[in-house]
C-alpha cells in the first residue's frame, strides 16, 4: 500500500504536464476589449497653384473610445470600434494678410468602423470601412495587410487603423509589428504615420508599445512625432486592453 501511495506523486506530475490547460496558458483570451484616449497637433498648410506657403494653423484635438476584437477562429478577426473626437484651431501664420483667415476642415464628432481580416500565421490581409463626423467628415475604406509572422517581427501596413482613440495613432501607417498574436507579453509597433491628407503629407514618426500588466490586463502607449511648416506635427494617447474567452 505504501509502495503505491508513493507512485502517485509522479502519475499526478504527469498527468499535469500533459493537460492541454498547460500547454496554453500564455494564449490570449478570444475576445479583447480595449479601452483608450489621446490627443495632439496636425497643422493645417495651404499653398499657391506655384508651391508658396500662403498660411499655416495648427489643429489641436482629443479623442476617446472602445474598441472590441473577436477572434471565432485562431484565423479569423473581427474588430469593431468607435468614439469621438474633438478639435480646436489655432492661430493662423499667413505670409500675407488676405489668407490670415485659412480654412480648416473639421472632423470633430463621433467617429467609428469595423474591419475584418484573415489572420495566418505568417501572412495576414483584412479590409474594412471607418466613418469620420465634421464638416467634413466621410467613410472610407480601411484596408490592412500583414507579412511576416505575427507573434514575432513583420512588415505592415494599416489605413484608417482601427483605434479607440483615433486619431492619434495617425490616419495610415507602415512599419514593422511585433507580438500582434495569439501570444500574450509585449508587442507594439514602429513605422511612419500620416495624418490628415488635406491638412499636409508630410510624414512621422509612429510607435505603439504593449506592455502586460496582469494575466489578462494590457497598457498601450502609442506616440507620432513629425515636421510641421510652423509648427511640430505630434500626438499621444494611452490604452487598457482586456482579454476574455478561453480558447479551445
Amino acid at each position: 500500500m505504501i509502495h503505491r501511495r508513493l507512485l502517485y506523486g509522479p502519475l499526478l506530475l504527469l498527468l499535469y504536464q500533459g493537460a492541454p490547460i498547460a500547454a496554453r496558458q500564455d494564449s490570449l483570451g478570444r475576445y479583447r476589449v480595449t479601452v483608450g484616449f489621446g490627443g495632439g497637433q496636425w497643422e493645417n498648410e495651404e499653398f499657391s497653384c506655384e508651391g508658396n506657403l500662403l498660411s499655416t494653423t495648427p489643429v489641436r484635438y482629443r479623442s476617446g473610445g472602445v474598441q472590441l476584437d473577436a477572434w471565432p477562429d485562431p484565423h479569423l478577426r473581427l474588430t469593431a470600434f468607435g468614439g469621438s473626437t474633438g478639435e480646436t484651431v489655432g492661430a493662423t501664420i499667413a505670409t500675407d494678410p488676405q489668407y490670415s483667415s485659412s480654412y480648416v476642415e473639421r472632423y470633430d464628432g463621433p467617429f467609428g468602423g469595423a474591419q475584418v481580416a484573415f489572420e495566418g500565421q505568417r501572412f495576414g490581409i483584412g479590409i474594412g470601412v471607418t466613418t469620420l463626423s465634421g464638416v467634413d467628415g466621410f467613410t472610407g475604406a480601411a484596408p490592412y495587410v500583414r507579412i511576416g509572422n505575427m507573434d514575432k517581427p513583420h512588415l505592415r501596413m494599416d489605413v484608417m487603423t482601427p483605434n479607440p482613440a483615433l486619431p492619434s495613432v495617425g490616419w495610415g501607417r507602415v512599419g514593422v509589428g511585433f507580438n500582434n498574436g495569439h501570444l500574450r507579453g509585449t508587442g507594439g509597433f514602429l513605422g511612419l504615420g500620416f495624418g490628415p491628407v488635406d491638412y499636409n503629407s508630410k510624414a512621422a514618426l509612429i510607435g505603439e508599445i504593449r506592455l502586460p500588466i496582469a494575466p489578462r490586463l494590457a497598457g498601450q502607449v502609442q506616440g507620432l512625432v513629425g515636421p510641421g511648416e510652423n509648427a511640430s506635427q505630434w500626438s499621444a494617447g494611452l490604452g487598457l486592453r482586456y482579454d476574455f474567452g478561453a480558447r479551445e
